[in-house]
Formats: structure tokens, C-alpha cells, sequence
């Protein structure tokens, strides 16, 4: 037996173990939703964007029946996307030291969650963490995706995400399908809460901002930073991009944003492109400018998805076949790329996706 098929033995062990040790019958139906109170615990231990993209289906899990009190896991990097959130009740959080993983083990425990649903859907279940997460937490009814080993841990599985043909947004929505959600009918857009203390420090950077240009034109904010290297357009071609936007649109606020270890690239974009630097400490400040914003320029990020919650209208640098990531129902031009990395996206081609935004929504 090769390595492969080692490997692959194992990991079906692995989960068949952990079905076999959980509480429940191995393939459960809905119970009666509305006949007691219901603990459930969405774990969603990947990056911000992810987390944004989730909030529609947290939404529709909280309000499909009076008896849910919703719980999420997610990482310490992405929890401040649920704060003031009233759909959540409470946030765990998941670091990568021994002890916060002992320790959350023990806090689930505890917990005795009834239902605990796995949102990872690009890949299927963790092999390690979701499974193990699910065991401890001793829920009868484990609510994942369908494909694979996935069978032998999550007794209610939801169809697979097809990632090449379905946005993001729709797969996340068949994890309601247990709790009798109507995907056709029901509204999955990404939703952010901000508090008015938030919104009031974004409208003054915003005025700040825009100078003389107080009354005329529309605000513009353009993101620099992207989580992933690859997705990372040069400091130079930012220029030149914001260049040819203040040119088109003179009266327009231009605000360049990134984050804070980018502050020195954001700062000389600004200057050399005629646009203003807006700080973004932390990440409630990002969103909030994004929620203040009109226009927003970006490559594909948590940003992108920021936009979509609070329906701002797009300009995406994207790579070619990752439309499951772009906007969510929201006007938006999208500049492609292909290959290693955005550097292969040059300055003419993402000029002519922002001439295309501006002629139809601009």
C-alpha cells in the first residue's frame, strides 16, 4: 500500500472514529425546531472575508426559529466582524497556542451545544480540528457539508459547494437547509453592525479627507492591502491606477487605505497618485470607512466583501475563475488576472474595467 492510500485509510479511521463516539444517530433528521430552546455553534475558523461572507447565513440561522440562541467559533482576527451583531449571542475564539485549544475544548464541553455546524465549504471539514471540535462539544445533531469522509462525523450534510460554478455566498446558504430556510425566498447578503461612535469617526477621516471638496463628488476609497501576497497589486501600478481616477473624476474624495504595517506604501500611493491617506488601525475602523464610503476600488480581500454588506458599488482587481469570491449582487467592474500572482495584471487592463464602472455607474 502506498503513502496515499495510507494516508487516506487513516484520515476515513480518524472521522469514522469520531462519528462513532459522538452522540446522535448517524443520520438524523430535523427534529422540531420550535419545541424547545436550541444551543447551536457555527464554527468558521478561517480568514475575515470568510467570516464577512457568512454573516447573511448566520442571520437566516437566527431568525428561522424563536428557540435558536446562535453561537460562533472563529479566529481572534475575524471575531471583531460580529461585534454588535444581534444574531450572535456569543464569540469563541480560536489562536493557534496549545493552551487556547485545551481551553476552548473544555469552554464546549461545557457548553453542551445541541447543533454545531462546520461553515468551512471551500475544502470540506478540517481533517483534525473540526471533527475533534464537534466531538467535544457532544452535539447530537452536526450539521456539514456532504461529499468524502464527511458522512462519518456530520450526521445532517448539506450538498457540496461546486466552487467553479456557485458564489460563495450560495454555498454558505445550504447550511441552513437543516433548520427549514428557504434559500429561494430568503435574503443572504453579508451584514456588518456599526456602532454610531464608529460611524461618527469614519464621517470625520471621511471629511478630513475631502478638504474643499466637501460638497462635490463622490468618496472614493481605495485599499492597498491584501492577506495574501499574491493578491497584492505594486505600490506603482496603484499610482497609476489612482492617477487615472482623479484625472476622470477631479472632484471626486479619493482616500488610499491599507494596513497599519503598509503605512509608509499608503501614504507615498496617496501622495504621488493626487488622493488623501485615511489611517485604518484596526480592522472596525476599515469597515467602518468602507460603510461611509460610495465608491470602493480594491483588490479581491475582506474589503471586497465589506463593500457587499453595505452595498457599495465595486471596482475588483480578480483572478481569473475566483468569481465565487467577487461581489455579492452589487454593481461592480471587475479587472481579471491570470498566472502566479496580480503582478500580471498591467495598468491598461485595469484602467479599462474602471472606465467600463464609471460609463455604467458612474
Amino acid at each position: 500500500m502506498d503513502i496515499g492510500s495510507l494516508e487516506r485509510a487513516w484520515r476515513r479511521s480518524w472521522m469514522w472514529s469520531i462519528g462513532s463516539l459522538s452522540p446522535g444517530e448517524r443520520v438524523a433528521t430535523a427534529p422540531d425546531w420550535d419545541s424547545r430552546p436550541w444551543s447551536i455553534l457555527y464554527m468558521r475558523t478561517q480568514g475575515i472575508g470568510d467570516l464577512i461572507l457568512a454573516t447573511g447565513v448566520l442571520r437566516a440561522i437566527a431568525r428561522s426559529h424563536e428557540t435558536f440562541a446562535l453561537d460562533v467559533l472563529t479566529t481572534p482576527a475575524a471575531a471583531p466582524v460580529l461585534d454588535h451583531n444581534p444574531h450572535v449571542r456569543h464569540v469563541h475564539t480560536l489562536s493557534r497556542t496549545l493552551r487556547n485549544y485545551v481551553e476552548l475544548e473544555e469552554t464546549l464541553a461545557r457548553a453542551r451545544y445541541d447543533v454545531v455546524i462546520d461553515g468551512k465549504i471551500t475544502r470540506g471539514a478540517s481533517f483534525i480540528r473540526s471533527p475533534a471540535f464537534a466531538l467535544k462539544s457532544r452535539a447530537r445533531y452536526r450539521v456539514g457539508v456532504g461529499g468524502g469522509n464527511h458522512r462519518l462525523v456530520f450526521n445532517m450534510c448539506v450538498p457540496a459547494f461546486d466552487r467553479t460554478t456557485t458564489h460563495m455566498i450560495e454555498g454558505s446558504a445550504n447550511l441552513a437547509l437543516p433548520f427549514g430556510v428557504d434559500l429561494q425566498t430568503t435574503d443572504f447578503r453579508p451584514e456588518l453592525f456599526l456602532t454610531e461612535q464608529e460611524r461618527e469617526r469614519a464621517e470625520s477621516a471621511w471629511t478630513s479627507a475631502a478638504g474643499a471638496r466637501s460638497t462635490t463628488g463622490r468618496r472614493w476609497l481605495v485599499n492597498l492591502s491584501a492577506g495574501n501576497g499574491r493578491r497584492r497589486w505594486s505600490d506603482e501600478r496603484w499610482i497609476a491606477l489612482i492617477a487615472h481616477l482623479r484625472a476622470r473624476r477631479p472632484c471626486a474624495t479619493i482616500a488610499v487605505m491599507g494596513v497599519e504595517r503598509e503605512s509608509s506604501s499608503v501614504q507615498r500611493v496617496a501622495n504621488e497618485a493626487g488622493a488623501v491617506a485615511i489611517p485604518a488601525p484596526r480592522i472596525r475602523d476599515a469597515l467602518a470607512l468602507v460603510g461611509g464610503s460610495e465608491r470602493v476600488l480594491t483588490s479581491n480581500t475582506s474589503i471586497t466583501h465589506a463593500a457587499s454588506a453595505f452595498s457599495v458599488p465595486t471596482v475588483l482587481l480578480l483572478e481569473y475563475g475566483e468569481d465565487q469570491w467577487g461581489p455579492w449582487k452589487t454593481p461592480s467592474a471587475v479587472a481579471y488576472w491570470t498566472g502566479a500572482s496580480v503582478s500580471a495584471l498591467d495598468v491598461g487592463t485595469a484602467r479599462a474595467a474602471l472606465e467600463r464602472f464609471l460609463a455604467a455607474h458612474d
